[in-house]
């Protein structure tokens, strides 16, 4: 039977202040392309059934460009899947993919919380890189404690926000707080890992795997595919 993977993408097009954001083109592209070359099917949702790609990460590289210029493949990106049209049991893996809008949309939302839920009921991959950990922050395991607790996690780092001159922007109380700030914090428990400014990095803690930024999101992908390919 053929693997499924669904890719979220944010339905946040704007920063606070009404300049341009999305989703980042290679975080949901490189993805993408390595699940249908291990002959994975692939679907894309959002919270709202619509998503914008964040301009700054145009044109991006050479599969970006690829992808952005085939119109069938960019209008899946466009209109999709609500979340909450979406059913865990139909997938072998959920991808959150990142951008700076996923700070204003993932974390508040409960369609997301449900199906991450979902997924782990079921034994089965959640996925989230750069800034897209952001979803875990309001999440519980059964037994009622963060998610993330004890686990070794990564996303967008301080360091990295400070580099795009972002910090203060996804920081409370004009965002959610960063990932490092939120899912290392005493709060949420998770084991933040940083493997340096815009460095590849990957964390798996079970079922749950994250990656830290663009360059994160193709080994990211690699890992989701080591991982069902071993359960087989």
């Amino acid at each position: 039977m053929t693997k499924r993977i669904l890719i979220v993408l944010t339905s946040v097009s704007e920063f606070p202040d009404g300049s341009p954001t999305g989703w980042y083109c290679p975080e949901a592209v490189h993805p993408y392309y390595k699940f249908t070359q291990a002959g994975y099917d692939v679907e894309f949702a959002s919270i709202n059934g619509t998503a914008v790609c964040d301009p700054s990460s145009l044109p991006g590289d050479d599969e970006c460009v690829r992808f952005m210029g085939d119109n069938a493949l960019k209008s899946l990106t466009e209109n999709n899947k609500k979340v909450n049209e979406c059913t865990a049991s139909d997938y072998d893996a959920v991808f959150f993919a990142g951008g700076f809008g996923t700070m204003w949309d993932f974390p508040e939302s409960e369609d997301c919380q449900k199906i991450i839920s979902d997924f782990m009921t079921q034994d089965k991959i959640v996925a989230a890189v750069c800034h897209a950990p952001i979803v875990f922050k309001n999440i519980k395991a059964s037994n009622g404690t963060p998610l993330l607790q004890g686990k070794e996690v990564t996303g967008f780092t301080n360091a990295e926000e400070n580099a795009v001159a972002k910090y203060d922007i996804v920081s409370a109380p004009t965002g959610p707080g960063t990932c490092e700030d939120v899912l290392g914090g005493t709060e949420y428990g998770g084991i933040f890992k940083d493997g340096g400014v815009f460095q590849p990095n990957v964390c798996v803690a079970g079922k749950i795997m994250t990656g830290q930024n663009p360059p994160s999101a193709g080994p990211l992908a690699e890992a989701i595919i080591k991982e069902i390919q071993a359960a087989k």
